[in-house]
């Protein structure tokens, strides 16, 4: 009897788990993020990178951005990255670029960055970041959380969750 009560409470913690990922491709209609940003302007800010220099939004007024939060413990987050560094190498010469919000700290950062290369802009800082994630509709902290921004730098669309190298070539497409 004990067996069967551990049995259905990892079924239940599975399931707990499982259910949220597989829902991270649906649109951010979700009840967990409470309000829906497209075509807000997106928030500006200015933060400190990992290369030591600052990384300010408006900066890329002109360029589609995909701001993508992100930390290396996070696994959805690392599963993505290499396609964004090679979506970032297909795109750079055509007004697209990322810019990563890791939600940690510097040390940790610059090492995963290092480790898989990635070749866009990453700031870093964790309430900062935390609170910037919250003002762009990710009010339960939910990682990795995107966000298609426009060249007059009004928000397209939020990804809560894993961010599929399809899905996003078709939006990237379709804004350039």
């Amino acid at each position: 009897m004990a067996f069967q009560k551990l049995k259905i409470a990892s079924l239940i913690l599975i399931a707990v788990t499982i259910i949220p990922l597989t829902a991270c491709e649906k649109e951010p209609s979700s009840a967990l993020f409470k309000h829906k940003i497209a075509g807000a302007i997106a928030t500006d800010f200015t933060m400190p990178t990992i290369d030591g220099k600052k990384v300010t939004l408006s900066d890329y007024k002109g360029k589609l951005i995909l701001l993508n939060f992100w930390a290396s413990w996070c696994p959805p987050c690392r599963f993505e990255i290499p396609d964004f560094i090679k979506l970032q190498d297909k795109h750079k010469s055509k007004d697209f670029t990322f810019i990563g919000i890791a939600m940690e700290n510097l040390d940790d950062a610059k090492a995963y960055s290092k480790q898989v290369g990635i070749n866009y802009p990453i700031a870093y800082g964790y309430e900062t970041s935390r609170t910037l994630s919250t003002a762009y509709g990710n009010s339960v902290g939910a990682l990795p959380y995107s966000i298609l921004i426009d060249r007059d730098q009004k928000i397209i669309a939020t990804y809560p969750g894993l961010l599929t190298p399809t899905r996003l070539s078709k939006a990237i497409e379709k804004h350039l």
